[in-house]
């Protein structure tokens, strides 16, 4: 079954569940979503209110839950800990993994986001301006820092316009990549719990503010995903000023659905993150030595 992102940006709502179904209801209208169709619960207006019985629900169905602030941006995850029956095994296993491992393994990643850039590139303006050259030079670690070398080359070449600067905090195209990002995040996330991971042991990321380390390393190479969509916003907008709403973000949050390729076969994204995830807990089992990694079909 493919799993649905739903948003709800418009209120006052109130969010109760019912035999299993989530209802809506805004004044004396009342809409009603199956729990088991939802992937990722998207909460964009300040005037939603909801049960608890509904949040343990949606928990139970693994249903990852996104709070945004009154500026559309996310600011919280909730996520389930699922009951996998290999979950204490494998978070032994991720705690015990050995600094050599986590070393190939980020290699991997830098390397797949590399390759990722450089087929947006290629898809917007026919050529990648040397990324897929960059990706050879990528060691065990990445000591070097290709990544960075590519990455200031890739947002150079992407939006051919020298006033872009890669900044977190500007209300321009930024706050478009920086949700599109978010959402990516919290479905990485999912996924990871899902396999029986937890998402705050990283192998590259460190923080120890920061629950996500992991899902941050392994969203990486899917960031291209949300920079062509963002894109084809910026073209037919024809300005860097765009601003966040409704409109620019479906979108986005349409990423979910998108079919990509993992194992020669076709998946929506957000069930081709599972996959994903599984692969990575078998590395670090040391069943397999690759993580398998969604791209776009070609």
């Amino acid at each position: 079954m493919i799993k649905r992102t739903v948003e709800i940006s418009s209120g006052p709502v109130h969010l109760t569940i019912k035999h299993k179904q989530m209802l809506l209801k805004k004044g004396e209208d009342v809409h009603s979503i199956p729990v088991e169709d939802l992937g990722l619960l998207v909460l964009s207006h300040p005037a939603i209110s909801y049960t608890h019985q509904l949040l343990y629900e949606l928990l139970e169905q693994n249903v990852a839950v996104l709070f945004c602030n009154r500026q559309h941006m996310p600011e919280g995850l909730l996520l389930p800990f699922e009951d996998n029956q290999l979950h204490q095994a494998r978070l032994q296993i991720q705690a015990e993994a050995t600094k050599p491992l986590k070393k190939r393994l980020w290699q991997q990643v830098v390397k797949q986001k590399i390759k990722a850039q450089s087929t947006v590139l290629k898809e917007k303006h026919g050529n990648d301006d040397g990324l897929k050259l960059l990706i050879p030079k990528v060691k065990s670690g990445d000591p070097s820092n290709v990544e960075a070398r590519a990455a200031k080359q890739y947002w150079k070449s992407l939006f051919k316009d020298s006033e872009f600067r890669r900044k977190y905090d500007s209300p321009d195209l930024n706050a478009l990549l920086n949700y599109g990002y978010a959402v990516i995040r919290a479905a990485v996330a999912r996924s990871l719990t899902a396999a029986g991971l937890h998402p705050s042991m990283g192998i590259h990321h460190h923080n120890q503010y920061n629950p996500y380390c992991l899902a941050d390393d392994m969203m990486e190479p899917l960031r291209p995903l949300v920079d062509a969509e963002v894109y084809d916003l910026y073209e037919h907008h024809s300005t860097l000023k765009i601003e966040v709403n409704k409109k620019t973000k479906k979108p986005l949050l349409q990423l979910l659905t998108k079919e990509v390729r993992i194992n020669g076969m076709k998946y929506p994204l957000l069930e081709s993150l599972h996959l994903m995830a599984s692969s990575l807990a078998q590395c670090y089992a040391r069943e397999i030595k690759r993580i398998e990694f969604p791209t776009q079909p070609g």
